[in-house]
């Protein structure tokens, strides 16, 4: 009959209206990621990293500091701890090489000042390595070379962004493609990795240690050592 064909008509016009006219049922808003709290897990403890031993009591890895979060705001987790990861093999580089020149310059600064008639540039702070908190930072050359390394650690820090976006998802946190001594990917260089990375955090406590003691005590860290009797 003519009424059941023209009911189907509409059915029909009705099924494709959606389709062609675009439906007007709003989308679903995509839930952003918040940081759920302290004692919240994270990925720490899965991640397969060099030195990951789970240790993240207050999920702080939850959280997404880095700079590539403002214009990626749905990284996933993996990619944020890998950035976490590069900048903790940084601050531990730099811990590392002042965990030995802390003391050091405590030390040797006094001698090699008497010995070519240099300025003593630990004498203002009573032999305590110059610092924020010590002071000190004001003497001689300490300015300028505190510029220096910061052009020079800007230039690092350039020169890594570049191979990270060249190797894609190849990079490795820490990598400046340096000489190395065992084969990327092998037992071996896992083992050196994972020695780096404890070394470091090592050296970011004994820094900190440093700051705290020669604060709080007013004693150089190298009148602490015991063997160095020169």
């Amino acid at each position: 009959p003519i009424q059941t064909r023209i009911k189907s008509m509409f059915a029909l016009v009705a099924a494709a209206a959606p389709s062609l006219l675009g439906s007007r049922t709003p989308a679903p808003k995509p839930t952003v990621a918040f940081y759920p709290g302290a004692g919240s897990p994270s990925e720490v403890g899965g991640t397969g990293l060099p030195g990951d031993i789970g240790f993240d009591p207050l999920g702080l890895a939850n959280f997404d500091l880095l700079l590539d979060s403002g214009i990626d705001k749905q990284r996933s987790a993996a990619l944020v701890l890998r950035d976490y990861r590069d900048a903790e093999l940084k601050h531990g580089r730099l811990a590392m090489l002042a965990a030995v020149a802390w003391p050091l310059q405590e030390k040797l600064n006094p001698l090699l000042a008497a010995r070519f008639h240099m300025p003593n540039l630990v004498a203002e702070t009573g032999g305590l390595s110059p610092s924020v908190l010590n002071g000190g930072l004001e003497q001689g050359i300490i300015p300028s070379a505190v510029v220096t390394f910061a052009v020079l650690v800007s230039l690092v820090e350039a020169q890594g962004l570049r191979i990270k976006k060249a190797q894609g998802e190849a990079w490795m946190p820490g990598d400046y493609t340096t000489a190395r001594i065992a084969e990327r990917g092998s037992p071996q260089f896992f083992l050196l990795q994972e020695g780096e990375i404890w070394n470091s955090r090592i050296a970011m406590l004994a820094v900190l240690a440093y700051v705290v003691q020669e604060v709080a005590s007013g004693i150089p860290t190298a009148a602490t050592i015991p063997f160095w009797g020169f």
